[in-house]
């Protein structure tokens, strides 16, 4: 093949910008989608796995958007994600809801993460200036249809939030790509109306190879397009008869067109232009080509969930083709679809071999299409070659993958994922250098999992890792956000010592970032360092003034050393000024100005609210004893002594103990 004329074909892959000029059929759906999205607030673009839904937004909307938009000029933000950047260290990071922070940076990749963490959808689209209308679509959303687990509190939190963005901001025109089921979930918080993509009619069908051959400068003579179409849309067995029924009447899925057109690429010689109907003919085999990608999607899934190739493929033939040699379909189960992990059938369904359908309050799957019919059952169940090596975009890739199963909370998944990047990067049969990044960031992700998981010592050693990688890339910056998220390990630990270490080490290296700058603070504060940390607290507001993280620590420890103008001074600043610690701090500096009553009601009501607060409840008995009330002093130091939501840092413990014994 001439690589100067492009590659019209990516296999299974979606279309994006850079290969648009190869995205043909699909003009009326671009056209209808773009103006659906233009005219509505809240839109859904929602369609089976494989049905081409990226490929019609980058390649067709987003483009067509660009250079015509339909009576102005919006703002378009980049396609969100609600799994990007979760390599990033988590405890590196001010609390936060990873839904939200992943799509906050796909919609602004340059942003520092530590900065946007501390941001809602709402605020952020806030700092969007102008009246013009802001386009921003989130693909895939299916991570928004999960009913239960540990991330669910997240969800609900999320969809709050975008609840909130569209009510307050009617420029935002949100559009979210996903499946049915996760467009009916959604709908029942959010509302919006929904755009079904449908599949490619033959024409259609026809109108898009014969279009991509014309872009790659080759041409398609006679009926070839027509043969081809047909071929690819047609089956002896299962998928019905050409010559029993009108091809032109049969719908074709774009993930089994993409694979056919692939394979009819490649078998032509690069001087074959134009190309006839008996090149076609000669050189096509549908069939073969679908085993072949088939065979390739069922060794990776096999991998990716510990099983063996044969049995895995067993399992899909056995299960979803009957014996006649026509579809069949299963349902899911609590655990297992027909007595397979559930997690394996929803893996084939994102690599579209399979797809689902809510049926009668269950999810049923069956073969993505008719089509798959016979080259499965001609499937050579010999594992097939693989190279022992992945280039570096292949292991981005499947580093996107293991991301997009921690953020549906399979941390199982995530895990072997991440474990696949490093047993690719660091194979010595590769014939490049080895992948310092991607093994840093893979380790950073098995940190992050750990944490999840409630494994502090696994994600230390994950982070440490990352730590080596990162170094060894030269990345000086990752290394220093790795020590961040290992300092903040150790604090929760109350190994305050060895985290004021880390974290000073983490500052050398990001020392532009005020979010590290504010956990080496809480570091010198925890180790009894007060005036230091001020120090650095007072540095970090010089990076960023408006750090609500660095004003709340800082008049927290500027209330605790008697200085009360300047502490309310910061704590009346910061926008969340309700939480306990800040409203017994708070507490605390009025009663050092003399102002009983407001001082009173302060701690009573910090401690209502955080009665297992240990801090606040410090706070509180220091303020009590200032206010003259010895006995009350001494039982919120009491409390805080026991506290565990969070617990006293050392030197805290150390005061409480001394307001006992007064």
């Amino acid at each position: 093949m001439n690589s100067s004329m492009g590659r019209p074909h990516l296999g299974s892959r979606p279309v994006d910008q850079h290969s648009q000029r190869f995205f043909r059929g699909r003009e009326h759906e671009t056209a209808v989608l773009a103006q659906w999205w233009r005219n509505n607030n809240l839109m859904f673009a929602s369609g089976p796995a494989g049905r081409g839904k990226t490929s019609l937004l980058l390649a067709g909307v987003l483009p067509l958007l660009a250079q015509d938009p339909l009576g102005g000029t919006p703002h378009i933000l980049p396609v969100g994600s609600l799994s990007y950047g979760l390599t990033f260290p988590v405890t590196a990071l001010p609390a936060h809801n990873p839904y939200t922070l992943s799509l906050l940076r796909s919609w602004a990749p340059g942003e520092s993460p530590t900065r946007l963490a501390g941001l809602t959808v709402r605020k952020f689209l806030a700092g969007i200036a102008g009246r013009a209308t802001i386009l921003g679509a989130i693909d895939p959303a299916d991570e928004l249809a999960i009913a239960s687990g540990p991330r669910e509190r997240h969800l609900r939190g999320f969809l709050a939030e975008l609840k909130d963005a569209l009510r307050a901001d009617p420029r935002l025109h949100l559009l979210l790509v996903g499946r049915e089921q996760t467009a009916a979930a959604v709908e029942k918080v959010l509302g919006g109306s929904r755009y079904e993509v449908p599949p490619l009619s033959w024409q259609s069908a026809v109108d898009a190879v014969t279009g991509q051959f014309r872009s790659a400068g080759r041409t398609l003579t006679g009926d070839a397009a027509e043969k081809f179409v047909t071929d690819v849309s047609t089956s002896p067995m299962g998928a019905g008869n050409a010559t029993e029924r009108d091809p032109e009447g049969l719908l074709i899925e774009p993930a089994v067109f993409q694979v056919a057109c692939d394979q009819l690429w490649e078998s032509l010689p690069a001087d074959a232009d134009p190309v006839t109907t008996q090149d076609v003919q000669r050189r096509t085999d549908v069939d073969a080509a679908l085993a072949e990608h088939a065979s390739a999607v069922l060794a990776e899934v096999a991998d990716q969930q510990g099983l063996s190739f044969k049995r895995l493929a067993d399992w899909l033939t056995q299960s979803f083709i009957t014996e006649l040699g026509t579809e069949n379909m299963q349902y899911e189960g609590a655990a297992k679809t027909a007595r397979m992990p559930n997690g394996v059938a929803r893996a084939l369904e994102d690599r579209h071999l399979l797809v689902s359908s809510q049926q009668s309050g269950s999810r049923w799957y069956k073969l993505i299409s008719a089509r798959l019919i016979e080259p499965l059952r001609q499937l050579n169940l010999a594992l097939p070659a693989r190279t022992a090596w992945r280039p570096a975009a292949d292991l981005r890739e499947l580093l996107s993958t293991a991301e997009r199963a921690f953020a549906r909370g399979d941390l199982a998944l995530a895990q072997r994922l991440a474990g696949a990047v490093l047993t690719a990067a660091e194979s010595e049969q590769k014939p490049v250098a080895p992948r310092y990044e991607e093994s840093g960031l893979a380790h950073s992700l098995l940190g992050n999992i750990a944490y999840e998981g409630g494994n502090p010592s696994d994600a230390e050693k994950s982070y440490r890792e990352a730590v080596q990688y990162f170094v060894a890339a030269t990345d000086t910056k990752a290394a220093g956000y790795q020590l961040a998220a290992i300092g903040v390990l150790l604090l929760e630990q109350e190994r305050v010592a060895e985290a004021v270490r880390e974290l000073e080490s983490a500052v050398t290296r990001v020392p532009n970032d005020a979010t590290v700058s504010v956990s080496y603070a809480k570091a010198l504060w925890q180790s009894g360092q007060d005036l230091a940390a001020v120090a650095v607290l007072t540095a970090a507001l010089g990076i960023d003034g408006n750090n609500t993280a660095a004003l709340l620590a800082r008049g927290e420890i500027l209330a605790w050393l008697g200085e009360a103008k300047a502490a309310l001074s910061d704590l009346d600043r910061a926008p969340t000024a309700d939480q306990p610690a800040t409203r017994a701090a708070r507490g605390l500096a009025l009663a050092e100005l003399g102002e009983r009553k407001q001082a009173r009601r302060e701690i009573e009501e910090a401690v209502a609210s955080g009665e297992r607060h240990g801090p606040a409840l410090l706070y509180a008995a220091r303020t009590a004893f200032l206010l003259g009330d010895e006995t009350a002093a001494e039982g919120y130091a009491r409390q805080a002594d026991y506290a565990a939501d969070p617990p006293l840092s050392p030197a805290q413990r150390a005061a409480a103990k001394k307001l006992v014994r007064r």
